[in-house]
Parts: structure tokens; sequence; C-alpha cells
């Protein structure tokens, strides 16, 4: 059991260190630059290795801490968060001097969620509201995701290679059900018998790497961490971490309540 553990995680850590290589490259597809009036709360979080540089988003829930991926920033990582990017007015970047806050040090595909606190307040940004966890998305509800990237694939279906683009895009896509599909790798039990997920997949839409840790939107409030996207040779669905199952852990946090 150990060396099949193992084994595991060495596979899982390899398409994540792959997925980080492409977060500049890939972006949402299916999309277009998002309403001016929408979305004020998006962060784009830029880090870098030493070596290498990263994109996620992210979502500003009070003055000081932003909601995202935990996947996005690993320690020593230098982060810097660029706030009210969209639409394009007031933008201020910030560095991250304090340590993140992770749900689960180990094993975080099982809890992909992070909190990255603000070194002081930063009144005047707008701010996501959180979800009413009496009223979550059903199947087949309409969901938007959003991150910064061009709106189309390469000719051959392949998402990357094109430069990002300066405005943050949306797209709207269906709650699904949560099935793994043909790609081995995503049997993994811990990313779909998961019950502190939800799925969402519409033809022709998709997200990518670089979107991660952007916040899912229903109804106007946020409802959802992006952690990975669709894959269509696999037919399978993109995912987010649901925040209603982490309210107690974000109340405990940040000491911001929930509706």
């Amino acid at each position: 059991m150990a060396g099949m553990m193992t084994g595991l995680l060495l596979l899982l850590l390899a398409g994540v260190a792959e997925s980080r290589v492409v977060d500049l490259q890939k972006r949402i597809i299916g999309g277009g630059v998002c309403n001016a009036a929408d979305r004020l709360f998006h962060v784009r979080l830029t880090s870098n290795d030493g070596n290498h540089n990263y994109l996620c988003g992210g979502t500003l829930i009070s003055q000081d801490w932003i909601l995202t991926a935990a996947h996005c920033v690993e320690a020593g990582w230098t982060v810097t968060a660029h706030l009210r990017v969209h639409p394009g007015a007031q933008v201020k970047t910030v560095v991250i001097t304090v340590p993140p806050k992770i749900k689960s040090k180990f094993f975080f595909w099982r809890h992909d969620i992070m909190l990255l606190r603000l070194p002081a307040p930063e009144p005047g940004f707008p701010t996501a509201t959180l979800p009413d966890c009496s009223s979550r998305p059903a199947l087949r509800a309409t969901v938007q995701v959003a991150g910064h990237g061009a709106s189309t694939a390469q000719a051959d279906g392949k998402k990357g290679g094109l430069p990002s683009s300066p405005t943050l895009q949306c797209a709207d896509t269906t709650v699904v059900a949560c099935v793994a599909g043909a790609c081995p790798l995503l049997k993994l039990p811990n990313y779909y018998n998961n019950n502190k997920v939800f799925c969402y997949k519409r033809d022709n839409v998709d997200t990518s790497p670089g979107d991660s840790g952007g916040g899912v939107v229903f109804n106007r409030r946020i409802y959802g961490v992006h952690i990975r996207g669709g894959k269509y040779a696999c037919d399978t669905p993109g995912m987010a971490m649901d925040l209603c199952e982490y309210r107690d852990w974000i109340t405990e946090v940040t000491g911001i309540a929930f509706p």
C-alpha cells in the first residue's frame, strides 16, 4: 500500500509540476472580456520561484484576505497580488510577505484551497460576496469562471502557446456531476470521490491551469475556487473547491462570517 501511494504521489506531483510550467500559456477558452461592473474583486497572482514566473487567479474576500488554490504557491516563492485588475482602474500591486494559510499541508489535492493575507488592509477595493450555503448551485445551473488570457485555442485544439491577455476573460459554464472520464490520472479517488468539490462543463468552454485559484460565481456570489480545467480528450469536467464545505475554516482563519 505504501508503495502504491508513493507512486500515485509522484505521478500527481509530476502532473502539477508540468501544469505550473504552462500556467502562463493557458487561458479561458470560449469566453469574452468580463463586463465592466463584474469581477472587481478578482486578483491576478504572479509568483516566482527564483527561475520561473507563474500565474494564478484569486478573490479578494476582505480588505486583507485573498482566497485562491493551494497549488498556486509554494514555500519560498515571491508572490505578488495585483488588485482590481478588472476593469483596469486603480490597479495596485502588493507583495505578499505573510505565510499562506493552507487547509491541509499534505495531500493538498484533497483540500486545494489557500488564504493569502495582505501585509496591511487595502480599503477601497471591492470584495466578493461569500456564498449563501442554503442555495448552492445545483446540477444544470449556470456558473461563471474567469481568468486572464486569449479566448481561442490553437488550430490543433491545444491550449497554449499564445500570449496572455491584459483583460480579464469570463465564461459561463454548466454544473455537472463529477465524473472522472477516461484519463487514468483523473480517476484518483481524492479528486472525484470528494464531497468538497463541484464540477462544470459546457461545449467549447474550458479553463486551464493559469486560471487556477479564480472564483466560481453563481447568482453574483462566489461559491468555488477553481482548481482544474476540463480535458476534452477524456471528456472530464472542470472542478472547484466548494466554499460552503470550508466556511468554518475560512471564518476561523479570517474572522469573516458567511451569510
